[in-house]
């Protein structure tokens, strides 16, 4: 971020911050279980939180990291989720939402 008269100035990034909610594995305990009770397992809910750098059909790629050191443009912490696992994806701007699509 940049500094304009001491305060931090938000970075101009093309896209939009996210919370997205996806299912992932999920292993069961160890030990033996009736395989009714096997078949109860369910998946794991997960949450991950950044900037939405693309969507299509075969992966979400969310990052929680920018940084703009000498004009460097790197992100970090980035996860790439099967866009298939994917339950909803939340736009915690709601103007990204309309002006910037991934």
């Amino acid at each position: 971020m940049e500094r304009t008269d001491g305060e931090l100035k938000e970075p101009a990034l093309k896209y939009p911050l996210v919370l997205v909610s996806w299912y992932d594995a999920k292993d069961g305990q160890t030990g033996w279980h009736s395989i009714e009770d096997v078949q109860k397992e369910k998946l794991a809910i997960c949450y991950s939180m950044g900037w939405l750098v693309l969507k299509n059909d075969d992966r979400t790629v969310v990052m929680a990291d920018y940084s703009n050191e000498e004009n460097a443009h790197d992100g970090g912490r980035h996860i790439a989720i099967p866009t298939g696992w994917v339950r909803s994806i939340t736009y915690l701007k709601p103007d990204y939402k309309e002006t910037n699509k991934c």
